[in-house]
């Protein structure tokens, strides 16, 4: 949820007036202004002056929001203070969220809560008397406070707390037309839904925002919108569709130079992640080319010895069938003869040819041949090549027909 807070701090709060001064001063000029209201003298002043104090209290918490709490907190106190005492529900209910707000960012949530409720009940006080009237300003503060609800419960994983309240600001944002409020409410919505790792919800509010973000016109808030879509294909593995998106909301992002310090770091952060997946990736799969290239080498080398070795088990066995029949008890005047392979390698010898050419041209393998060149030399008691042609060729062992 931490990640949150971040993108939630774009809806602290809906609506928020932030720093206006009316006179056009610095923060420091207006708490030289509030220093003339010494306890004694605001004790004594007009209900008009104090109106403009807790009015330049207001301006001076919400111009310290961002630089100092302590200051917001006081100062916004001191507003709600008088605004109560002036029975001034508008200025109460603004400055309750923001003290609200400074509680919640520290994580504390039970004094954020009661600030909330205090908010809650200036805006009743308003809605009282204001009756009757243009119900704009009416429900800008409740989908205001609805809004700042659903971030505080959001905060504290109460999803279910957080829908409610988002859904009756949705209602308002959309019934006037608010589409950057729209956009914003959208994409935190998906942040919570990714948040829970509910993907499916997360992609459909993060596609609306980006909608009313294009619907808007407002650069910001489709590079806000982008950025989350890119998170979400990247924390979903689709890291090209990320960087797609990423890279666009980089873009936006450049025509705000105000947000692109903040929004750009959280942008590039994510597309580092998405190129290191897919190197990862990259590497993942060329190593399972490379291992599947060299396994499918081995493979077909095994292939190729085992054809060799089941060739050369068949030539060994036939010449071994051959020898068995050789030593067979034969009788004293037998004629000596060759079988039909025997004939073919003994005319090649005869030739001339080398053992592997002759390997070759009868596709046997090179040992074959050799078992054959000993058993045709045993058979004429010869021992070379030039004895064995001189016996063969006396004895016309390689006719076709001796007997005509």
């Amino acid at each position: 949820m931490r990640r949150l807070l971040l993108i939630l701090t774009m809806m602290i709060p809906v609506f928020t007036y932030g720093y206006g001064d009316h006179r056009g001063h610095n923060l420091d000029s207006l708490e030289t202004v509030l220093s003339s209201f010494t306890p004694d003298a605001l004790g004594k002043a007009s209900e008009k002056d104090k109106a403009e104090y807790a009015a330049i209290c207001s301006n001076l918490a919400w111009g310290y929001l961002q630089l100092d709490g302590t200051k917001s907190s006081y100062y916004a106190k001191q507003a709600l203070k008088i605004s109560t005492e002036q029975e001034d529900p508008e200025t109460a209910f603004d400055v309750s969220i923001l003290i609200g707000q400074v509680f919640w960012a520290k994580e504390m949530y039970d004094s954020a809560a009661v600030y909330y409720g205090i908010a809650a009940d200036n805006l009743n006080l308003y809605e009282e008397a204001h009756k009757g009237d243009d119900p704009h300003d009416l429900e800008a503060m409740q989908s205001r406070l609805w809004g700042t609800l659903g971030n505080f419960y959001a905060a504290q994983d109460s999803v279910e707390q957080f829908i409610h309240y988002y859904g009756k600001a949705g209602e308002i944002f959309e019934k006037w037309g608010w589409n950057e409020d729209c956009s914003t409410l959208h994409v935190n919505m998906g942040e919570v839904y990714a948040d829970h790792g509910d993907l499916k919800r997360a992609k459909a509010e993060y596609d609306k925002g980006l909608d009313f973000a294009k619907k808007s016109g407002d650069s910001l808030m489709i590079a806000k919108a982008m950025y989350g879509l890119g998170r979400w294909y990247n924390d979903s593995g689709k890291t090209a569709k990320a960087l797609k998106y990423l890279t666009k909301a980089d873009e936006y992002y450049g025509n705000h130079p105000m947000e692109e310090s903040v929004g750009r770091a959280d942008t590039l952060a994510v597309m580092s992640d998405s190129y290191k997946k897919m190197y990862r990736y990259a590497l993942v799969i060329a190593v399972s080319a490379i291992l599947i290239i060299v396994l499918s080498i081995i493979a077909f080398a095994i292939s190729e010895n085992l054809k060799k070795v089941k060739k050369e088990l068949k030539e060994t066995r036939e010449v071994l069938d051959e020898t068995i029949e050789e030593i067979r008890p034969e009788s004293p005047d037998k004629e000596i003869c060759f079988n039909g392979k025997e004939k073919q390698i003994a005319s090649l010898m005869v030739q001339g040819k080398s053992t592997k050419e002759i390997a070759e041209e009868v596709n046997l393998g090179i040992n074959t041949i050799l078992w054959y060149r000993k058993r045709l030399y045993t058979k004429l008691g010869v021992h070379s090549v030039a004895a064995f042609a001189s016996e063969v060729l006396k004895r016309k062992l390689l006719e076709e027909d001796r007997s005509e």
